[in-house]
Formats: structure tokens, C-alpha cells, sequence
């Protein structure tokens, strides 16, 4: 064990009180994003920690604030030795403890924007009572690219929704009626009501997030293709409302098909689009505060903030960010829209061919004459639109009939 570690475990016998812990700021902001459940595990190990550490919460960010600021990178590594050895001394008496002690001490430093980055060789020994270390891997747009690439039309306006706004899995929260009552007329969109805002689900941050207009196009190509009365925004096949955990794993998954070049013992997920969007505005010369209003991030100090943060003064601060986060640059968006028309309709072909095997032609050919002879027109224009599902079912129902019932508009 290293001097400062000794000197930090054994010279300071004072037991920190349970009760000061649940009472700091630094903790109680951190565990209120969290279920009782899992409160009450962090809250417990969190305080095995300071008790085998002899520190408060205060010292603990002021001193991992201070090591990272080091040239040594032994100093900077400082509390990740100091986590292994409080690991290796109660794993001893419960491997369970020892393991949430780690994640505790991770999520909170987390939580406070000092990550804890364990060299693969600290990470060995407690890995088998803990989940793998990993650190985010952060997208660069020629990533956010190739993945809107291999995307399908709804994994698409998710991706660019993620980058976008930066509220990871809060997407799933987003509505219809939010989207809808903002398209054309306002550039950007910003998802939140005029002189209100949204709340992110875990913290309960008030936030003001805004599309791209490649976003706006995605979701808006998005919903011409949807066919149920759903008042999420992104839905699964069945029109049921997205969970986060599905949203990251189209992340996961997308990334894996695009073959996004991720570092051994990195990963790509959700949340990185979170870290995607602050870097952007960073880049874009934006300030803290801003930031933090525009994806949902406490703004430190008092709420007065939120008052000079209008609406028009962000849209004018996301259209500095927007170059940074847009790929219609990169993309050919033409190419990635005839793609993934042709898909819908091999995939509508498929469908349609399956129910004609169930029920029989004459039955099916009967059906689809009704269907076509009760089903309204439905204006598009095909030069800016995609077709929308209705209108699709309508062609390819004519073409298995031998004939068109509809032509487009403008044919």
C-alpha cells in the first residue's frame, strides 16, 4: 500500500457519522436520481467506504479535484489504489459489500464529474466480484455517420435524437404532440412547451433540449411510416413506448454493425451520446450553464439562471453547436432514404405474402379489394416525403392485384 493511501486509512481515526452522510449535499443530490432500493444499498456502502477511508464527502471531491490536476499519473490513480485496498479489506468478510462499495464510490464520483479510471491491472483483482471497468467511449460524427448508416428508418431518428439533444434515455419520454405542434414553425425545434420545460426522468433537472434539422427530418421521415395511434415518439413494432434499456441496446447494437472502432475495455452506449453533445458545445465555445439548461444538468448556484436562459437565447446558443453535431455534411442522405424505402417495401412484400399463405388467395384477393376500396387517398409529396405506410400497403396491395389503385402525387 502507498504512504498516502496508509495515511489516509490509518491517521485519521475519527469515524465519519451516518447521519452527516445522509445530510451533505454532495451525497443526498447524487442518491435522489436513485430507487429507495438502490439508495439504500449506495447510501450503505458509500458510508463503509468513508468509514474505512476516514474521509467526508467535501475532502473526498476536493482531494480527487487536486490529484487530477497532478503531472504524476501515481497521484492522479491515487483513490483507485485507495478503492482496491478498502476492496481487498472487506471482501474478507463479504464479498457482496466489497463489490457495491466500488460501485458506490464509481457512481459517485461519477455523479460529480471526476470519473475513476482503473488501469486494467487494478481492475483484474476485484472483477470477479464486480462488473467489468469500462470507460465511455465518445462518438466523433464520422461514428454518428456510419451508424445512421446502418440504421433502419425508427433507429435512425433515435440515434440522431440522442446526439442531438444530449437527454440519453429521456428520449423515451419525448411525445408525438411535442414534436408535431413544434414542425415548421420554429427552426430549430425546441421539444420543450413555449416559456416551460421538460424534466429529466432521474434527477428531475428542468432542461430545454432542441433538434438539429437532421433530427427534425429523421423523426419527422419517422412518423410518415408509423401506423399506430401511439403518443410516444419512439416506439417498438407493437406501438408500445420504448424503454431506455431498449434504446441502448440499438445503440450497442448499431454500433456493433457499423464496426465502430471502440478501444479495448471502452464501450458505446446510450449515455455516450450525453457526453457526445456536451463535447460539441464545448467545441462550440458554450458556457457551462448554458449547457446544462439545453440537456439537463443542474446548473450549480441558485435558479435565477433559468430566468435569463429564454428560449430564443438558447436557440441562438444551439445554432452555434448544431455544425458540430449535424452530419448532412457526411451523409449521403439521399442514398440513405432510397435504401431504406426499398426496405419497407420488401418488408411490407414479406408481410402481405405471409398473410396471403394464412388465409388463401381468393380470401386474401377479396380482402385486399375491400381494403382498397375503403381506404382513403392520402396526400404526399414523394420529391420531400417518405410514402407513408398507408399509401404503401394501398401500392403494393394494387401490384399483387395486378394493378394500381393510386398514383402518387405529382405522377
Amino acid at each position: 500500500m502507498h504512504q498516502a493511501e496508509k495515511k489516509m486509512i490509518n491517521k485519521r481515526p475519527k469515524k465519519v457519522s451516518r447521519r452527516h452522510i445522509e445530510e451533505s449535499p454532495l451525497v443526498s443530490d447524487w442518491l435522489k436520481g436513485y430507487k429507495p432500493g438502490s439508495r439504500r444499498v449506495y447510501r450503505s456502502a458509500f458510508g463503509m467506504f468513508l468509514d474505512l477511508a476516514k474521509r467526508t464527502p467535501k475532502q473526498m471531491i476536493a482531494e480527487r479535484k487536486a490529484d487530477l490536476k497532478k503531472e504524476d499519473v501515481a497521484e492522479q490513480h491515487r483513490y483507485e489504489r485507495l478503492i482496491l485496498d478498502c476492496f481487498r479489506e472487506k471482501k474478507i468478510e463479504s464479498a457482496s459489500a466489497a463489490a457495491s462499495i466500488v460501485k458506490a464510490v464509481r457512481a459517485f464520483f461519477g455523479y460529480h464529474y471526476l470519473p475513476l479510471r482503473f488501469r486494467r491491472i487494478e481492475a483484474q483483482e476485484f472483477s470477479k466480484g464486480v462488473k467489468p471497468v469500462y470507460v465511455d467511449y465518445i462518438p466523433a460524427r464520422e461514428d454518428l455517420k456510419a451508424m445512421v448508416e446502418a440504421a433502419d428508418v425508427r433507429d435512425r431518428a433515435i440515434l440522431l435524437t440522442l446526439a442531438s439533444t444530449g437527454i440519453s434515455g429521456d428520449v423515451c419520454e419525448l411525445t408525438r404532440q411535442q414534436f408535431e405542434d413544434k414542425w415548421g414553425k420554429e427552426e430549430p425545434i425546441c421539444l420543450a412547451p413555449r416559456g416551460g420545460y421538460l424534466y429529466r426522468t432521474k434527477t428531475g433537472v428542468k432542461m430545454r433540449p432542441f433538434l438539429t434539422h437532421d433530427a427534425a427530418q429523421a423523426t419527422k421521415i419517422y412518423l410518415k411510416t408509423r401506423r399506430d395511434k401511439s403518443p410516444w415518439l419512439f416506439v417498438d413494432k407493437g406501438g408500445k413506448k420504448l424503454s431506455s434499456d431498449a434504446v441502448n441496446k440499438i445503440v450497442i447494437r448499431l454500433s456493433h454493425r457499423a464496426a465502430i472502432p471502440v478501444p479495448p475495455g471502452s464501450r458505446l452506449r446510450m449515455h455516450c451520446f450525453r457526453k457526445f453533445f456536451n463535447e460539441a458545445a464545448n467545441y462550440a465555445d458554450v458556457t457551462r450553464e448554458w449547457i446544462c439548461v439545453l440537456y439537463g444538468h443542474e446548473v450549480e448556484g441558485s435558479e435565477e439562471f433559468y430566468v435569463t436562459a429564454t428560449e430564443d437565447k438558447l436557440r441562438e446558443k444551439f445554432k452555434r453547436i448544431e455544425p458540430h453535431l449535424s452530419i448532412s455534411r457526411l451523409s449521403n442522405m439521399v442514398l440513405l432514404r432510397k435504401q431504406h424505402e426499398i426496405a419497407l417495401d420488401e418488408q411490407t412484400k414479406m408481410e402481405l405474402e405471409m398473410m396471403k399463405r394464412m388465409v388463401g388467395e381468393e380470401k386474401f384477393r377479396r380482402m385486399a379489394q375491400y381494403y382498397l376500396a375503403m381506404q382513403p387517398m392520402i396526400p404526399w409529396n414523394p420529391d420531400e416525403e417518405y410514402e407513408p405506410a398507408i399509401y404503401r400497403w394501398q401500392r403494393i396491395l394494387g401490384e399483387m392485384l395486378g394493378k394500381k389503385k393510386r398514383a402518387a402525387k405529382g405522377d
